[in-house]
């Protein structure tokens, strides 16, 4: 790191001696928050150099980097000796699905409306029902009664291209409803805590809001870019790996004191605070000898509610 004797220094090697992030995963989350919004190209070497503070070694990323090349998450492209590595076109889907998870959360507000997703009693086998509730839940479903999936607030379209992606677009429906509790039916939101682990999730938002609450602090003073960047990307590293697994009800289904609200405040503060200080080190590293290098996409601007004034 630039400065090993600052506290903001000291503070994050204690962050990432308590929770060392996977390569890949770390890999990824670097390209969708600092790489595709300048166009997704990065030299191997630069990719190497921006993550090696953050423990990750040459090895380790250059498997990292070949898996993400496997599962067409990156292409690349030989250059005499050099590689570039750019995000293919499934990784920029994957990347802007993920966008509004990271960056925008769930709605405020919510009409009523539900997607569902009832598997027929006949026509899928246990392999690909176990996969399809896999990939339902991690969008965020809950299972409301056996082969019956509900969401309130993730579109029909999700729900189709999991079926497309996993080759059985035909043997599911997808609907959308209204509750008529009313009528003296069971409202289905009755059920939050039963279909989702709500706890789980409220716990993981106050683990990040003790962990990276004392950083504001130590932001008062401007880091250095090297540090700053270092700083975003276990701030995003860390908030991804919690808001990719949080089911985004909207705020009429959570509890009043949802820790998740606060810690999408925290996180929103810290990442402007740093954002211009780590963009200066990112030019630096990713954009050296790097033709395909883009200046800053504009809705960047929009991110967690939009930059500070």
């Amino acid at each position: 790191m630039a400065n090993p004797q600052s506290p903001l220094d000291r503070s994050l090697s204690r962050l990432l001696k308590s929770d060392p992030p996977r390569a890949k995963s770390l890999c990824v989350s670097v390209l969708g928050d600092a790489l595709a919004p300048h166009g997704g190209a990065i030299w191997l070497g630069s990719l190497i150099e921006l993550l090696a503070p953050l423990g990750i070694n040459e090895r380790l990323l250059r498997t990292s980097v070949f898996r993400l090349v496997a599962q067409n998450w990156l292409q690349s492209e030989r250059h005499g000796r050099r590689s570039l590595y750019l995000i293919s076109e499934q990784g920029a889907r994957h990347t802007s699905h993920a966008s509004q998870r990271i960056y925008e959360g769930a709605a405020k507000e919510w009409n009523g409306e539900w997607t569902l997703v009832a598997l027929p009693r006949t026509g899928n086998g246990l392999a690909e029902r176990g996969e399809l509730r896999r990939e339902l839940v991690w969008e965020g479903f809950g299972m409301i009664a056996p082969g019956l999936f509900a969401h309130p607030h993730t579109e029909a379209r999700a729900a189709h291209d999991i079926l497309d992606k996993l080759g059985i677009p035909d043997r599911a429906l997808v609907l959308s409803a209204r509750d008529l509790a009313g009528a003296g039916g069971l409202p289905i939101a009755s059920l939050a805590s039963q279909c989702w682990n709500l706890d789980d999730v409220a716990e993981q938002y106050r683990q990040f809001s003790r962990n990276f609450g004392p950083l504001e602090k130590l932001l008062e003073d401007a880091p250095a870019p090297a540090e700053a960047f270092t700083a975003r990307v276990m701030l995003l590293h860390n908030w991804r790996r919690i808001v990719l697994h949080d089911p985004q009800l909207p705020g009429p289904m959570l509890p009043g004191d949802w820790p998740g609200h606060a810690a999408r405040e925290l996180c929103g503060r810290i990442y402007w605070k740093i954002f211009d200080a780590s963009e200066t080190h990112l030019d630096a590293v990713a954009g050296q000898d790097n033709e395909r290098y883009a200046p800053l996409a504009a809705d960047v601007e929009s991110r967690f509610g939009g930059r500070p004034r």
